[in-house]
This record gives C-alpha cells, sequence and structure tokens, in this order.
C-alpha cells in the first residue's frame, strides 16, 4: 500500500467519523424529519389517488395531512389516558404482586423467598416509571417538533408530486430512471405492508388482552405496534409487560393465557403473514439488524431504535437496486 492511498483511507475514515458526529448533533432535527419523510412515503399514494380524482393538489395533501393527524390526536390521547391510568395503579400491582408470592410461598417456600427479595431490590414502581418515560421520552420529543414535522410532510408530499418530472430531467437515462422508480416502489411497498402488519399486530394484541380481562389494552396493543418494527426482539419486549401485569391481576390463567395469546399472534403474523407479504426484503443478516438497533438508537435515541430497520432497509433496498452496489446488498443479507 503506497502513501497516496494509505492517505485515501484516513480522509475517508476521517469523513466518516464527522458525519457521524454531526448526525449525533442534528438528532432534534434529524429525527423529526425522518419521520416526516416516512408518514410522507406512506401517505403519498393516498394524495395521488385523490388528484386523480380531479381534486387539486393543495386540497388533497390538506385532506391527508388533516386525516392523518386527527388520527395521531385520537389515538395519542387515549394512549396518554391509558399511560396516566397505569402509572397512578403501579403502586396497587406491587401490593398484588407481593400478595400473590405470599400464596405460592406455601408451595415453593425456597423459590418464593428469593423471588421476593429479587424483586424488592428491583423496585418494579420506581424502575417501571423510569422504563415508560424512557420509552415516551421519544414521542415526546416528536410532539414538541410537531411544527417541524408538519411543514416537512407537507412540503415533502409537494415535491413527490413532480419528483418523477424532475428524474426524468436530470438523470435523462432509461436505466437511471428504471432504477430510482423501482427503488421508490419498493421502499413504498415496505413501508406501507410494514405499517399495515404492526396496525394488524397492535389490534390483534389489544383485542387478545382485551378479551383475557387484562387492563389497559390500548396501551399494550400501542406497544406491540410500534415495537412490531423491531424483528425477533420487539415482539418480545412488547409482550412482557402485558404477561406480566395478567398474571398479578389474574393469576395463572391470565399469564398462561396472555402468553399463548402472544405466541399464537406472532407465529400466524410473524412466522406466516409477514413473510409471505413482505418476500426477500427482510432477508438481513441477525448481526447487521442488531448493529442497525445500536447504531441508530445511539444517534437517534429511542425513536432510532424504531427507524432503525425501516433505514436499515431502505439502504439494503438501494443497494439491490443498482447492479454495482448488489454485492454489497447480498453481503448484508442471510
Amino acid at each position: 500500500m503506497n502513501d497516496s492511498q494509505f492517505s485515501r483511507i484516513l480522509i475517508s475514515c476521517a469523513a466518516f467519523i464527522i458525519i457521524l458526529a454531526g448526525l449525533k448533533i442534528a438528532q432534534p432535527i434529524l429525527v423529526p424529519v425522518l419521520v416526516a419523510l416516512f408518514l410522507s412515503v406512506l401517505t403519498s399514494p393516498a394524495v395521488s389517488f385523490l388528484v386523480r380524482f380531479k381534486l387539486p393538489t393543495g386540497l388533497a395533501i390538506s385532506i391527508v395531512v388533516a386525516g392523518l393527524f386527527g388520527l395521531f390526536y385520537g389515538l395519542g390521547s387515549l394512549l396518554a389516558n391509558s399511560t396516566d391510568q397505569f402509572i397512578d395503579r403501579l403502586p396497587d400491582y406491587e401490593l398484588r404482586l407481593a400478595n400473590w408470592l405470599e400464596q405460592l410461598q406455601v408451595q415453593f417456600p425456597w423459590l418464593i423467598n428469593d423471588l421476593k427479595t429479587s424483586i424488592a431490590d428491583f423496585k418494579p414502581t420506581e424502575n417501571a416509571l423510569t422504563l415508560l418515560r424512557a420509552l415516551f421520552s421519544g414521542v415526546g420529543s416528536l410532539l414538541t417538533a410537531l411544527i417541524l414535522i408538519l411543514f416537512t410532510l407537507i412540503f415533502s408530499l409537494l415535491e413527490a408530486q413532480s419528483v418523477s418530472l424532475k428524474i426524468r430531467l436530470v438523470l435523462g437515462n432509461q436505466n437511471s430512471i428504471n432504477y430510482v422508480k423501482r427503488f421508490t416502489r419498493l421502499v413504498q411497498r415496505y413501508l406501507l405492508v410494514k405499517s399495515l402488519i404492526s396496525l394488524a399486530t397492535g389490534l390483534l394484541v389489544g383485542f387478545m388482552l382485551w378479551l383475557i380481562g387484562v387492563d389497559y389494552p390500548i396501551l399494550w396493543g400501542a406497544l406491540a405496534f410500534l415495537m412490531n418494527y423491531i424483528p425477533n426482539i420487539g415482539s418480545l419486549i412488547a409482550a412482557i409487560p402485558p404477561i406480566i401485569l395478567a398474571g398479578i391481576q389474574l393469576g395463572w390463567p391470565g399469564f398462561v393465557a396472555s402468553s399463548a395469546g402472544f405466541v399464537g399472534i406472532n407465529l400466524i403474523v410473524g412466522n406466516l403473514i409477514e413473510p409471505r407479504l413482505m418476500g426477500k426484503t427482510l432477508d438481513i443478516s441477525p448481526l447487521i439488524l442488531f448493529l442497525s438497533l445500536v447504531f441508530w438508537g445511539w444517534i437517534l435515541g429511542p425513536i432510532g431504535m424504531l427507524l432503525a430497520i425501516p433505514l436499515t432497509v431502505v439502504v439494503k433496498i438501494g443497494l439491490e437496486v443498482y447492479p454495482k452496489t448488489r454485492w454489497l446488498a447480498q453481503m448484508i443479507s442471510q
């Protein structure tokens, strides 16, 4: 290796570190912008559909954005109410847990004594509050950046209506135009299908917990919806709190029923429906998935962990559609 090659490698590494530092510093702006861009990808087909019915572009965008934010406001109000009630009742659940352990102590004295000591040291109420604050801090920061999300979403939807013409003018080459069109189509399909699958998972989880009689099914359904964007471990994280609550509330029958419900939903949705609809899009190495969670979580915070897999899939699709970078997409696949 000569000096010029070594210098280029050093410059490339330095540039990469500077970019990472810039992304980390720009987190308060970057997170809402990324969220708005993902929302624009999801909602642009609805805008195009309304425009085909001779509605003015501005009116079509206004209808879609108003409907989207109305939906978010309604769900956010329900979620905030459930969260407040759950936090208020945490000491009561801790007392129920202690009583439940007292009943089991007769059958398993050696195990229950150790378990009670561990739970007392763990301080469930304090740690649950800390976990909830960390979980919803990203959502809270998004709410403070609502104006930035709103305007970015509106301008992105406006730009999407003329982007195909601009691509033709800039690229000219039909092959390049086809690459961009295929990339856009695949990204849009992935985000739409993944969001619908996550929504179905959240609805099924909420309905299942409501049937069993577990408190706050809306809260746990919303958690399942968000965590479904994180493959494998997301479903596990979303299942643990409601299963524990079902055990505290309803005893062993509730614990077993909720566990079976989560296993059934994840087997049907995660192993049967999702692979058929997503195809090879999620064919990503587990190591790459884990590293992407760590990387984007560090760069963008809690919301970054939710966006990590969609961002990684978008990068993989971009590498796949262009022949010269297809080998990189194969490297990060399973």
